[in-house]
């Protein structure tokens, strides 16, 4: 349907094809020794966020622009540009797009609570081009943070941030981490993480594309080895679609199948309409448990009072606390 191109040209509209079938949602497979594209896809849809002119719903991302090579736009459907960019959004319906718009909002607002009450430390798990640590070094350099990756995603971030800042911040510490290797609690302490200190965890597009084991893992290591009062805030999808049913999701298919050309299939989800009872049962508190249309009605709602669109309906995400022992 032509009305609903972009561009004028097909070349175009064959990279976009491309694209959505060769990068995921939020996350894809990584060779081994090489840097996530979808990293950049990610930070892509963000810096397209930050440039909006209605200050609002604009992405507090200003950074991740900054953070993506001009080589990834040869083969993407997007542009430096605003304009350009949301003219694709809107003709294709990207709700990932609102959706990370909405994560962003979300956790900024959790993290500025926690730092705003004498946090110290804050870990990203994942952390891939994650902005956090630079946006917010400012405003409360008394954080350290620690930034967990694949060692080729690290040796690019600090490259990266060497190009963009002139050097590397004191408050970020590179933790990279083999995860056949070595767990995740090895690597923190390895860095010089303090567990007895209150600990924000920024867990990203990572829990529908590990094992259960690892998702459990994860969540016990926060709820048991973290000090009382430490905060993690995550995003998952329902186990309906893991299980390949689609009726209360059906955009959810297609990302399914976007999924698995990239290598990387949703694997793990949390239990339909009982994800807080599963987190509970691990030994953590659930302070809030956010669908999409909460996160529009409270994000991406517009200057004018019009929603600037709908997120994908199938992402959740979850904000939890360590109880006190």
């Amino acid at each position: 349907m032509k009305e609903w191109m972009p561009w004028p040209c097909a070349p175009a509209a064959t990279a976009l094809a491309v694209w959505l079938l060769l990068v995921s949602t939020t996350a894809q497979a990584v060779t081994p020794g090489e840097v996530s594209w979808t990293a950049e896809g990610v930070a892509v849809l963000r810096a397209i966020a930050a440039q909006d002119p209605d200050p609002k719903i604009r992405c507090p991302d200003h950074l991740a622009a900054k953070f993506v090579s001009d080589d990834f736009y040869r083969y993407s459907p997007y542009a430096p540009d605003y304009k350009t960019s949301i003219k694709v959004v809107r003709a294709f319906r990207v709700g990932t797009y609102y959706f990370l718009n909405a994560r962003t909002h979300f956790i900024d607002e959790a993290f500025k609570q926690m730092a705003e009450k004498g946090l110290t430390q804050a870990v990203s798990l994942g952390a891939g081009l994650d902005t956090r640590a630079y946006r917010f070094a400012d405003q409360y350099p008394k954080v350290q943070f620690f930034e967990l990756d694949l060692p080729a995603t690290i040796d690019y971030k600090k490259k990266k941030v060497i190009e963009i800042f002139g050097g590397l911040p004191s408050t970020t510490i590179y933790v990279a981490i083999d995860f056949n290797k070595e767990t995740i609690p090895a690597a923190l302490k390895r860095a010089g993480w303090d567990p007895s200190k209150k600990t924000y965890f920024i867990w990203e597009g990572c829990t529908y594309y590990i094992s259960k084991e690892a998702v459990d893992g994860t969540l016990g290591f926060i709820a048991t080895a973290t000090a009382p009062g430490s905060a993690a805030v995550f995003d998952y999808v329902p186990d309906a679609i893991i299980a390949g049913d689609y009726s209360k999701y059906p955009a959810a298919r297609f990302a399914q199948v976007r999924c698995e050309a990239a290598g990387e299939p949703c694997t793990f989800g949390f239990p339909d309409g009982a994800a807080d009872r599963y987190v509970q049962a691990r030994g953590l508190t659930v302070v809030e448990d956010i669908g999409a249309e909460e996160l529009k009605q409270r994000f991406l709602i517009r200057s004018n009072g019009k929603p600037d669109g709908n997120p994908a309906n199938y992402y959740r995400i979850m904000h939890v606390a360590v109880p006190e022992r």
